[in-house]
């Protein structure tokens, strides 16, 4: 069976296996397009050691939701629309499963207050079909309360993504926030059926037109 060459050009775009890939993009400011998506702690695991600096609450082996920017345990933490933030809880390594209602090919978060203790750190990693790459990170020591915008492009439609964020090593504890979470939903392709249909029309209209001419 022969296709015209806009269905074959379809099913050569579709057929292709895409790389799998992520990286990240530093935003100037909030992003100006997005599905908002709900934060959750259950999202949030535990890989390393509990947390014990002024900013943990119960036992510091999990992520909590804070509001109140101006609690004595906050400790620059916030959320940029005055809303909530996962706060990390000073766990030195924690890993964490985004998912969206809707398959998404990029995914956008505030993250405040890393890094900004001495003798500390801040990686994020990908797990990039089960390797952990790392993908970002914080070079040097950030002032108390800074905020960064981050977008990591998938190269391709997913529904879900897990990430990991490395932090303070030895002595002391360095948390973080995270909060304002969106994604770009991917586009819905266009099932064969409908490219063969409107393939088909354009034949009818043409033929249409040539009996026109005649």
């Amino acid at each position: 069976m022969t296709y015209g060459p806009m269905v074959a050009a379809f099913f050569a775009v579709f057929s292709a296996v895409p790389v799998f890939a992520a990286t990240v993009t530093e935003l100037a400011g909030p992003p100006v397009e997005g599905l908002a998506i709900s934060l959750k702690t259950e999202d949030f695991s535990r890989v390393g050691n509990c947390g014990g600096g002024g900013s943990v609450v119960n036992d510091g082996c999990s992520v909590v939701m804070k509001s109140d920017p101006a609690a004595t345990d906050a400790y620059g933490r916030y959320e940029p629309s005055s809303l909530a933030w996962v706060d990390s809880q000073d766990i030195d390594d924690l890993k964490w499963t985004a998912t969206a209602p809707v398959a998404f090919t990029s995914l956008t978060f505030a993250l405040t207050d890393a890094h900004d203790q001495a003798r500390s750190h801040f990686e994020m990693f990908f797990n990039d079909g089960g390797i952990w790459k790392q993908i970002w990170d914080i070079p040097t020591r950030m002032a108390n309360g800074n905020i960064f915008w981050l977008t990591v492009d998938f190269g391709k439609a997913v529904t879900e993504a897990e990430f990991r964020f490395t932090t303070k090593t030895g002595n002391g504890y360095d948390g973080y926030g995270i909060s304002s979470v969106s994604v770009n939903p991917a586009p819905v392709p266009v099932p064969p059926a409908a490219l063969l249909l409107v393939s088909g029309a354009g034949l009818l209209a043409g033929l249409r037109r040539r009996r026109k001419a005649t």
